[in-house]
């Protein structure tokens, strides 16, 4: 066991985590460094490595790479992992929970920059932003690139999904003049009506709705909940937001859709593969946007979590409970 605590920020150059705020938590309680960590699956010999790199880490703030049961073998010093998010999937909680490791994550931290970008992803899909600035910058166009399009106001929202993040779509989206309707099996329907949507079964969601915005983690019972069956479900022409889980969504369905003209469009900034096989078929689809899983990447944002997370991990290191446990 070492006995000066130090803490890894697990990141990777393309992932990183804001330092500042987390020196502030944890000072006078750890040390920290950045570790370099793939956010991928590993190889058993790149496994080894990044064990080596993390050995004797009383803690991982986790932004880049996976937590699995194999590696947290390799780590007896380890106490605590902080995610650097909401999302806990790249993490074997049952396996830290075995070790009696802590998780913990930073629900609401990234609440406000994943709300701006959604509506920023409807609304280039309604006004086709992206065609229309391509044709005018690209290709000096002026008269010919312009495009008419559609507004927010008067359409109806569905939101699958309804903890901070979809709470918060939901308040901007009536100060847009839009209806809301909102699934979550967890959260209560007071909970739904004092943002002032209505609230609906999946189906009642998915059929009712001119945008359809995901909100919801990756969970066995959320993997492809948008596939072949939900989409025939879904009004014609309706477009398809998803800021959440990449796992939430079958690709090749939502291709499928495009090109038939059953989804009028689909924005994505998480797909189920990332970095995402460029071979796959939503890449020649119509009326698709992608961006590359950056719905969290705000200064703001990045400050925001990385205080959260720290601050459960000096929690931890000091014999307090953590404010955002996940086991």
């Amino acid at each position: 066991m070492t006995n000066s605590p130090w803490v890894a920020l697990a990141v990777n150059p393309d992932l990183p985590i804001s330092e500042d705020p987390v020196g502030q938590a944890l000072e006078g309680i750890a040390s920290f460094k950045a570790v370099d960590i793939p956010y991928k699956t590993l190889t058993p010999d790149e496994q080894d490595h990044c064990a080596g790199l993390l050995q004797g880490a009383s803690a991982i703030l986790l932004r880049s790479g996976y937590i699995t049961d194999s590696l947290l073998a390799m780590l007896p010093d380890l106490k605590v992992v902080a995610v650097h998010g909401t999302g806990f999937d790249p993490v074997d909680v049952d396996a830290c929970s075995k070790r009696s490791i802590i998780v913990t994550n930073t629900p609401g931290a990234n609440a406000d920059a994943v709300t701006e970008l959604s509506f920023a992803l409807m609304i280039s899909l309604l006004r086709n932003l992206q065609q229309s600035a391509a044709r005018a910058m690209q290709d000096k166009l002026w008269d010919e690139a312009r495009s008419t399009g559609g507004e927010l106001r008067g359409r109806t929202l569905g939101l699958v999904g309804f903890g901070q993040i979809g709470q918060r779509v939901a308040v901007v989206a009536s100060a847009f003049g839009m209806k809301v309707i909102a699934f979550d099996p967890h959260v209560d329907d007071a909970t739904i009506a004092a943002t002032g949507a209505v609230c609906g079964t999946l189906d009642a969601v998915l059929s009712s709705a001119d945008i359809i915005s995901l909100h919801a983690p990756a969970t066995p019972s959320t993997h492809h909940l948008i596939n072949e069956a939900t989409l025939a479900g879904m009004k014609r022409g309706a477009l398809l937001i998803n800021c959440a889980r990449g796992a939430l969504v079958d690709e090749t369905a939502v291709a499928d859709a495009l090109h038939s003209g059953q989804l009028g469009g689909a924005a994505l900034d998480v797909l189920e593969g990332e970095p995402p096989n460029p071979d796959s078929a939503i890449f020649t689809a119509p009326n698709f946007l992608l961006t590359p899983h950056m719905a969290g990447s705000t200064y703001e944002c990045l400050d925001n979590v990385a205080r959260m997370a720290a601050a459960d991990i000096a929690a931890v290191l000091s014999g307090r409970p953590p404010a955002h446990p996940v086991n």
